[in-house]
């Protein structure tokens, strides 16, 4: 299935595998590291990234994601606060 959505900034659009956590396509594929999966039930905030401009988590489905198009990790924070 694709998926289109903007991380940190950049508009991407990627074929991935339907059960694909946002999570895994934000390490795995985009190699974002600072997200991590901590406890699987997002109740540690090791998956907490911004979901359009709000804080949120990615342990859910890369397709739920294509439906909040704006993804910032801490790595998009950091470049911001660079400029």
């Amino acid at each position: 299935m694709e998926i289109k959505l903007t991380v940190n900034g950049v508009t991407r659009s990627d074929e991935v595998a339907p059960r694909l956590l946002l999570i895994h396509y934000l390490r795995e594929t985009l190699d974002l590291r600072a997200a991590n999966v901590g406890c699987d039930t997002t109740s540690c905030g090791a998956c907490t990234v911004l979901l359009d401009g709000r804080v949120g988590q990615v342990l859910h489905g890369a397709r739920r994601a294509g439906q909040r198009p704006s993804v910032t990790t801490a790595e998009g924070l950091v470049a911001e606060d660079a400029r």
